[in-house]
């Protein structure tokens, strides 16, 4: 193995760098939309409200994809006050105020919904 003009670092590293280095590109940047991001919360919350389950709005074209444990698992709530979204890297977060029979009773939670590549809504905190 030929010596490296750079003490301390093994030469295969220095000829394995470039490739590393273009293979790192990003893929695709999404941003924040926060209108569609509304309108999507706003149409999974009245489904829900509703009557409907995760699955059938998975089943909607385009599907949403919810992750809420309590919704999957049969909970209901009778209504809901959606706050103001905020950008939150390429989603947009907005905190919700549920009310429902036990188990949600009044309950504050923060949704993180995104709208790219797919629309899916997550409970967070």
């Amino acid at each position: 193995m030929p010596p490296s003009r750079f003490p301390g670092i093994p030469f295969h590293w220095l000829l394995l760098a470039p490739a590393l280095l273009v293979g790192c590109g990003r893929g695709k940047q999404y941003t924040a939309e926060p209108d569609k991001a509304a309108a999507v919360i706003e149409a999974a919350l009245a489904a829900w409200k509703g009557g409907k389950s995760c699955d059938d709005l998975r089943k909607l074209s385009p599907p949403i994809h919810v992750a809420d444990e309590r919704w999957h698992g049969g909970a209901t709530i009778t209504s809901y006050t959606i706050g103001e979204g905020k950008p939150f890297g390429p989603s947009t977060r907005f905190d919700v105020t549920l009310e429902g029979p036990p188990p949600i009773g009044t309950k504050k939670a923060t949704y993180t919904v995104s709208t790219q590549p797919a629309i899916s809504i997550a409970l967070g905190d």
